[in-house]
């Protein structure tokens, strides 16, 4: 079994944990299925208090990591079937695949917003000031 280590992106982004501090949470919510909230996240970290956003806007470009993990979902099921030798109609599998992805948006949408965060910001280690 893998141990995840505090400092590494794997960690911030499998806990839902601030990149900056490994401590606080992400989001306001954890559960990404509560559409009350759809991956609100904090303005700061509850934690380390550092600002969880650089610019205005800048989660629109989670679009591009939900689109690549859209992407991902569906040639993985597609490779599997291949492997496995599973013969379906197209439209069968379309909806078989679409169904999965629908049920997944949610966890997709939100691992999108912690892989982009990730992606820009730097792990600092547990200070309780803003930077």
């Amino acid at each position: 079994m893998i141990k995840l280590k505090k400092g590494t992106k794997l960690y911030s982004v499998l806990k839902f944990k601030c990149p900056h501090c490994h401590e606080g949470e992400f989001f306001k919510d954890r559960n990404p299925y509560n559409l009350n909230v759809m991956s609100a996240t904090h303005e700061y970290c509850p934690s380390c208090k550092r600002k969880l956003s650089i610019e205005p806007g800048f989660y629109y470009g989670a679009m591009y990591v939900s689109y690549a993990l859209g992407v991902a979902h569906v040639v993985t099921f597609w490779v599997a079937k291949l492997i496995l030798g599973i013969e379906t109609e197209f439209w069968n599998f379309i909806i078989f695949v679409g169904s999965f992805l629908l049920l997944l948006t949610p966890l997709y949408y939100a691992l999108s917003k912690i892989i982009w965060a990730n992606m820009f910001m730097k792990y600092k280690g547990d200070q309780n000031e803003k930077s």
